[in-house]
């Protein structure tokens, strides 16, 4: 039996073929166990690949049950997977402007807009840090007075990730996280740390970006939907309202990218950018586990 898949560029910028954050979705997933959805996402190895198990009424609905796989474990939502799947999903169904995606999160409306997509977060839980600044600073390898202490907060519009603000975007730059210390300071149980640290570069734009561990060596996100949806909960907590914010992301690891955050008049998040196919294919089934 074979399986296609597509390749998107996710939160791309215009006339940058290489830039967003690479994805991988299969259309037609619906007879993979667990194990082989997870198999298929640590052979093609980017930080996720989603798995259309179900399309609701035919195709042409844009409805659809997706799970989403890193090359480690499933996540129950993420940003850039959800807006990349949407365009699959758009097209099988003939090329429609909204589709529906039932996660493990939840199910999440999505949009199209100029050159991409753009999903409708959940609204955001938000809750202390117990980490002093100081420890937080030490864990991420910057001076302790970088760190905006006041505004470091745990955020979950549909997964968890510890926000932390910086002073300036020089800091943001100087980050060099240590595994072990992000453990000790930045962990949320069961999962493993996945922290944002971002700064204001202007009034309506941000750089960010986004840390995570896998066993004892520290990785880099190139554009991270959901924490953007995190950070819109966190500005709506602090009463932010009709605002409208860039933020930049990925280009420490080679990969650009642009991420729109919207936060309307009622306090609801949205998040959007473009999205690329850069190509498809097929993979033969007989492959996992031979």
């Amino acid at each position: 039996m074979d399986l296609p898949f597509h390749l998107l560029n996710v939160f791309s910028i215009e006339g940058e073929p290489f830039s967003g954050n690479p994805l991988c979705v299969f259309p037609e997933a619906g007879g993979l166990s667990d194990d082989e959805m997870l198999a298929w996402a640590r052979q093609f190895n980017l930080s996720e690949s989603t798995f259309v198990t179900s399309l609701g009424e035919g195709s042409t609905t844009g409805d659809a049950a997706v799970r989403i796989f890193t090359p480690g474990h499933e996540m129950p939502f993420a940003g850039h997977p959800t807006l990349g799947t949407a365009e699959v999903v758009a097209t099988l169904g003939g090329g429609l402007d909204s589709v529906h995606l039932s996660m493990p999160a939840g199910r999440i409306p999505v949009g199209r807009v100029d050159g991409g997509w753009r999903l409708a977060a959940r609204p955001a839980t938000v809750r202390e840090v117990t980490s002093s600044g100081a420890e937080l600073a030490e864990a991420l390898g910057i001076d302790r007075m970088l760190v905006v202490r006041s505004d470091a907060s745990w955020v979950d519009a549909g997964v968890e990730q510890l926000l932390v603000r910086l002073d300036s975007v020089d800091a943001v730059r100087a980050c060099d996280p240590d595994a072990h210390l992000m453990a000790v300071h930045m962990t949320s149980p069961p999962r493993a740390p996945h922290v944002y640290a971002w700064a204001w570069t202007g009034p309506k734009s941000i750089e960010a970006r986004l840390f995570y561990t896998q066993g004892q060596a520290v990785l880099e996100d190139p554009a991270t939907g959901s924490a953007c949806a995190n950070l819109g909960g966190w500005l709506v907590s602090q009463g932010a309202r009709n605002v409208s914010v860039v933020v930049s992301q990925g280009t420490a690891v080679g990969r650009p990218s642009r991420l729109l955050l919207d936060i309307d008049s009622d306090g609801a998040v949205h998040v959007g950018g473009r999205v690329e196919t850069v190509g498809r294919g097929t993979c033969s089934l007989g492959a996992v586990g031979a």
